[in-house]
C-alpha cells in the first residue's frame, strides 16, 4: 500500500510538472528554468519506473509463499514446518516451538598449571633422589559436545575429549528413550532408557561432571568407583528420589585395544539410588547407595586398569596435570624391575634376565573370582554454605590356589576402601542448593550439580560468586594381607579458592597438603613423605 500511494503521488507530481512547464512557456520564463523543470520531470519519472519494478518483485514473493503455504496445508502428509527458537547465550542451542526437536553444540576447556614438592629417597645406591619436585602446565581437558532431543522421546548426546586420541577420546556417547510408563502414584515423570558410554550409575563424586565439581580433581576414594562404560541402563524417578541401574562391559577409556592372548570380557552390574527429602531455592539435604558387582574373567590390567588396578591406574590425587610426579600411590619406581601385577594374578615387567613378562605364568587363567564395591554418600545446603561425604570400598575375593600357584602377591581376600568429607561457603551470598538436580531436571544425572546461579555477575557490574572449600580424603590400599598387592595408603588435605564471574567460566586454585603418605610394598621410598601441591585452572564451558 505504501508503494500504491508513492506511486499515485508520483504520477500527480508528473502532471503538475507538465502544468508548470507550459505555465512558464506562457509566461516566456527563460530557457534554463523550463530545463531544470523537465530534468526534475525526468528523475520522477526513473523514480517511478524503480518503484513499479520493486513493487512487482514484492508481488511475485508474496504469491510465492502463499503458493508454498498453501500447497503445504493440501498436500497429504506434509504440514508447514514449525518455526524454531534460536539461543547463542551459553553454546548454540535451536529448539522447535513444539519442543519435540533440540540441537545443542557445547563443549569445555580447562588449562591447569601448577607445581609440587619436595620429597625425596635414598635410593640403592646411597643417593638421593627428588620426588614431585615438578611444575607443568597444560590442557587438563579440551572437549566437543553434541547433544538433543528429536521426536520429543529420543535423546543423544556425543562427546569427545581432544586429550586423547582415536577411540580412546570417546566419551559419553549413548541414545535415550523417555516414556510415561508408571502410574501417577508412583511418578509423574517418564521412566528413561538409555544405551551407550556412559558413567555407571555408582557415587555422587565419580558421576559428578568435572564442569561443576567444588575441587580440581575428584576425591581419593573415587579411584574406587566405575568410570564410563558401554551398557545399557533404566532410570526413573520424581522430584525427590531417583533410582539408576544397569548392565556394562568394555569402555573406549580402557588401556589397551588388543588384549593379549587368553582374555576375555569383564562385565558389571551397577545401581544408584538417591533420596531427596528437602529441595528448596536455598536449602538441600540429599542421601544415596550405590552397589557394583565386577566380574573380571580372564581380563587384565592391559584391558581393565581402572577395576584390576585401583589406585595405580585411577588415582589422581587432586594433581593430574603434574602426572606420574605427583601421583603418588601410583608413582613410577626408582629403576628397579619389580614386575607390576594386578589382582587378576597377571604381571607385567621384566624379569631378572631384562625379558619382558606378560602373562598369567603357570595358570593359565585369572584368579579374581569376583569384585563388588558399595558406597553411602551425603550432602547438604543451607544458605551459602554446604557440606558433603562420601564412603566406598571394593571387596575382592580370589581363588587362594591359583593365587599360590602363580606367585601373585596378597592374600584371597582384599578389602580396599576410601572417604572424603568437604565443606564450601559462598561469600557472595549463592546457594549451592539452587543448583542441584533433581531427576526432573536432569534425568541422566540425578543427585548431582549443574552450573552454580551466580546474583551478580561480572558482565552486569557485579563482583561475580566467590566460593572458598576445604575437604579431606582418604584411599586404603593396606588390607590385602602380609604381603599385600600393590598397597599404599594416602591422606590429603586440600583448600580451594574458586571464582565465577560469568556463566560458563571458572577461575580455581588448590592447594593440597600430604597428611599420610604409605608407600606400596614395591615402593616403600614413597612413606613418611608430606609434600605440597599447588594448581590453578582456567575452565570456559558451553
Amino acid at each position: 500500500m505504501k508503494d500504491q500511494r508513492f506511486g499515485a503521488m508520483g504520477a500527480s507530481r508528473l502532471k503538475a510538472g507538465a502544468g508548470l512547464a507550459t505555465l512558464l512557456c506562457a509566461l516566456g520564463l527563460p530557457a534554463a528554468a523550463y530545463a531544470d523543470t523537465a530534468s526534475e520531470i525526468a528523475a520522477l519519472k526513473a523514480q517511478l519506473k524503480r518503484l513499479e519494478a520493486r513493487m512487482a518483485e514484492q508481488a511475485k514473493t508474496n504469491a510465492q509463499v502463499k503458493n508454498a503455504v498453501n500447497s503445504a496445508k493440501t498436500e497429504p502428509g506434509i504440514v508447514a514446518p514449525p518455526p524454531v527458537f534460536v539461543s547463542f547465550k551459553n553454546g548454540l542451542f535451536v529448539e522447535t516451538e513444539d519442543k519435540a526437536f533440540s540441537f545443542k553444540i557445547g563443549g569445555r576447556i580447562q588449562a591447569d598449571g601448577g607445581f609440587g614438592g619436595p620429597a625425596s629417597y635414598v635410593d640403592s645406591k646411597g643417593k638421593v633422589q627428588n620426588l614431585f619436585s615438578a611444575s607443568n602446565a597444560g590442557f587438563r581437558r579440551a572437549q566437543l559436545e553434541v547433544e538433543g532431543k528429536a521426536y520429543k522421546n529420543w535423546y543423544y548426546k556425543f562427546q569427545y575429549e581432544f586429550t586423547n586420541s582415536g577411540a580412546q577420546g570417546i566419551r559419553d556417547a549413548w541414545l535415550g528413550y523417555r516414556q510415561k510408563l508408571l502410574p501417577e502414584e508412583i511418578t509423574s515423570q517418564p521412566v528413561s532408557f538409555q544405551v551407550g558410554n556412559f558413567f555407571e550409575p555408582f557415587g555422587l563424586d565419580a558421576v559428578s561432571s568435572t564442569k561443576h565439581i567444588t575441587f580440581l580433581e575428584r576425591s581419593l576414594p573415587s579411584a574406587l568407583a566405575p568410570s564410563r562404560h558401554i551398557g545399557a541402563a533404566v532410570t526413573i524417578g520424581d522430584k525427590n528420589w531417583a533410582l539408576k541401574t544397569g548392565v556394562f562391559s568394555t569402555s573406549p577409556q580402557d588401556t589397551s585395544t588388543s588384549p593379549p592372548a587368553g582374555s576375555s570380557q569383564y562385565w558389571d552390574v551397577a545401581v544408584r539410588g538417591i533420596y531427596s527429602p528437602i529441595v528448596e531455592e536455598d536449602a538441600l539435604l540429599h542421601v544415596g547407595g550405590s552397589f557394583r558387582y565386577h566380574e573380571a574373567n580372564n581380563t587384565t590390567q592391559l584391558t581393565d586398569a581402572a577395576g584390576l588396578l585401583p589406585g595405580r591406574s585411577t588415582e589422581r590425587e587432586e594433581t593430574d596435570i603434574l602426572g606420574g610426579s605427583g601421583a603418588f600411590i601410583r608413582a613410577p619406581g626408582n629403576g628397579t624391575t619389580t614386575p607390576t601385577w594386578d589382582l587378576n594374578c597377571f604381571r607385567v615387567g621384566n624379569d631378572a634376565n631384562g625379558t619382558v613378562v606378560s602373562s598369567f605364568l603357570n595358570t593359565g587363567k585369572g584368579c579374581l573370582k569376583y569384585s563388588y564395591s558399595y558406597g553411602f554418600e551425603a550432602a547438604t545446603a543451607y544458605g551459602p554454605f554446604s557440606a558433603q561425604a562420601e564412603y566406598i570400598a571394593t571387596q575382592y575375593e580370589r581363588d587362594g590356589a591359583l593365587v599360590a600357584a602363580s606367585g601373585a602377591p596378597g592374600g584371597a581376600s582384599l578389602l580396599y576402601s576410601g572417604y572424603y568429607v568437604q565443606g564450601s561457603a559462598f561469600l557472595t551470598g549463592e546457594s549451592r542448593a539452587a543448583s542441584y538436580n533433581t531427576y526432573a531436571k536432569s534425568w541422566n544425572s540425578p543427585g548431582t550439580f549443574s552450573d552454580v546461579q551466580i546474583k551478580n555477575p561480572l558482565n552486569k557490574g557485579g563482583l561475580g560468586a566467590w566460593e572458598v572449600a576445604a575437604r579431606f580424603s582418604e584411599l586404603n590400599l593396606q588390607n590385602g594381607g602380609a604381603s599385600p598387592l600393590l598397597g599404599g595408603r594416602l591422606e590429603n588435605f586440600t583448600l580451594a579458592l574458586n571464582w565465577y564471574p560469568v556463566r560458563g567460566v571458572r577461575l580455581q586454585a588448590n592447594w593440597t597438603h600430604a597428611l599420610t603418605l604409605v608407600g606400596p610394598s614395591d615402593r616403600a621410598w614413597l612413606t613418611g613423605q608430606h609434600p605440597d601441591l599447588f594448581l590453578a585452572r582456567a575452565q570456559v564451558f558451553w
